[in-house]
């Protein structure tokens, strides 16, 4: 049961820890505004992707709960609009990059970076399962069925 928890940890982090360390060395070498405004731009690409791949493959461990997906979905879609508009509290103003400076498009990439990091590790409950007995689990599987159902893929 040790190593199943460790394959399953390993399979859902390693793509995290990897997105941290590449993160970090773009923001160290960048000398401009204009190059940590890229670099914090790829950073949110990456939370992105990294969100899309637990997103795919909590769809592809759970497709046999029909309900729970539905569900997934709806959820998904709330919170891309309540990241949307927490965004857009942070940054009210019609003309953002007169009003905010050209650290504007950094500091919104640096935002929508965290939201989405702490999207994915919310998530990630359902990738990594709850041990029988806990009984507010929920939705979320036993870590033998995640594994079954992983190894179906």
């Amino acid at each position: 049961m040790r190593i199943l928890k460790y394959a399953i940890f390993i399979s859902i982090c390693i793509p995290f820890t990897a997105f941290g360390q590449n993160t970090d060395a773009c923001l160290e070498k960048a000398m401009t505004q204009s190059e940590m405004n890229r670099c914090e731009g790829v950073n949110f690409e990456r939370a992105d992707a990294e969100l899309n791949r637990v997103y795919k493959l909590l769809q592809k461990v759970y497709k046999d709960n029909k309900y729970f997906l539905s569900k997934l979905k709806i959820s998904q879609r709330t919170w891309v609009k309540l990241r949307n508009s927490d965004l857009e509290m942070s940054f009210p103003k019609q003309n953002k990059q007169t009003e905010y400076g050209s650290v504007y498009p950094m500091c919104y990439s640096s935002i929508s970076t965290t939201l989405t990091l702490q999207r994915v590790e919310y998530l990630k409950k359902w990738l990594e399962g709850i041990e029988e007995g806990d009984v507010c689990s929920g939705s979320i599987k036993r870590p033998d069925e995640i594994h079954h159902a992983i190894n179906k893929i």
